[in-house]
């Protein structure tokens, strides 16, 4: 059986709907067919948290390149970790 704990392999579509405020299953069912992630097992209901994660940030990924071209990836960490003050200071001086 699998476990889907905050840094497992996979996440419930339970979770994932509230993630992306979906009202229910067939939904999400949806969302992910239409972006390409395959959900996985019968009577639990899964997919990879990590092919969900690098959907919902596909825009703030191209949001920093366009904005920090030299810098995104260290920018998108800041992100990633919740860290305002590093961004903050990392944002190009004027």
């Amino acid at each position: 059986m699998f476990s889907c704990k905050e840094n497992d392999k996979f996440i419930e579509l339970k979770e994932l709907s509230k993630k992306i405020k979906s009202k229910d299953i067939r939904t999400t069912i949806k969302w992910c067919s239409k972006k390409g992630i395959p959900i996985i097992g019968k009577k639990q209901k899964l997919t990879y948290r990590f092919l969900v994660d690098m959907e919902l940030d596909r825009e703030i990924v191209k949001f920093l390149k366009q904005h920090y071209p030299k810098s995104w990836q260290e920018m998108y960490q800041f992100y990633r970790n919740y860290d305002i003050l590093g961004y903050i200071n990392a944002l190009p001086k004027e």
